[in-house]
């Protein structure tokens, strides 16, 4: 049987985002627009400006959070989307400022700062999923009372550095036993083929760094339909999925054990 090359595949995927990513310069800004599509199917755009001290603004310019606001998202004080809000932008290091999603880099990790804000820019676009009249909590609160109902005992919002020093965040980190590896778990309400592609990226990355031993558990949402051709590429990289509903079947299986 042919010997899957994945760092091939890495590099090929690396290549590719290369040549997509296009640059056009607005007054004191920069724009960057990247091929990762937000939920109207439009590229994502990241706005850059460089001050006299020699550190860099980035910027979506409020696009993001601005149209879930005008879909009738509400942010309103101690709702749940606003406690999701905030935590995305905690995790990934970056601020919410009125309706701009922001971040302060320096040359040195522009690079990771970039990436940042993209993963933060996909979380935050991710809450439009949220409807409000039958969904009380986010899915990775629903993920979180499952695991502590049933005792299974994680840490909870890691930051992995990866091989090529970018900086990943897990939501659940389950430590190795004498019989399993450890384990990262990724928790994906919307799973686009998009975000299953920057999941792969992201992994591969730091599966390098981790070693091979480690596993990553992909926890999705399958009231929203996904299609077999996304959950087939996981298979590819032996990354295990579970869909939310079937979660006790994998507690069967001692996935979380």
């Amino acid at each position: 049987m042919e010997r899957l090359d994945v760092q091939k595949m890495v590099d090929n995927y690396t290549n590719w985002l290369n040549e997509e990513i296009t640059t056009a310069k607005f007054g004191e800004y920069s724009e960057i627009t990247l091929p990762y599509l937000d939920r109207s199917n439009d590229y994502l755009q990241i706005y850059v400006k460089l001050n006299p001290n020699g550190t860099i603004d980035l910027t979506d310019d409020g696009v993001i959070v601005g149209n879930l606001m005008m879909s009738g998202i509400s942010f309103r004080k101690n709702s749940t989307r606003l406690r999701a809000l905030e935590q995305i932008a905690k995790n990934f290091n970056v601020k919410i400022d009125g309706e701009d999603i922001k971040a302060t880099a320096t040359t040195s990790n522009f690079p990771q700062m970039k990436h940042m804000m993209v993963q933060a820019m996909l979380s935050i676009d991710d809450l439009f999923v949220l409807n409000p009249a039958n969904i009380k909590n986010t899915f990775i609160e629903d993920i979180t009372t499952y695991f502590d109902a049933n005792e299974i005992y994680y840490s909870p919002n890691i930051s992995i550095v990866g091989k090529t020093g970018t900086p990943y965040n897990y939501e659940f980190h389950i430590q190795r036993t004498k019989e399993k590896p450890e384990r990262f778990c990724k928790g994906i309400s919307n799973l686009t083929l998009d975000k299953r592609d920057a999941t792969l990226q992201r992994w591969s990355d730091t599966q390098e760094k981790r070693g091979d031993k480690s596993q990553l558990i992909v926890i999705y949402n399958d009231e929203n339909h996904v299609k077999d051709d996304i959950i087939n590429g996981f298979d590819t990289y032996d990354i295990k999925t579970v869909p939310f509903s079937q979660r006790q079947e994998a507690r069967n299986l001692e996935l979380f054990a």
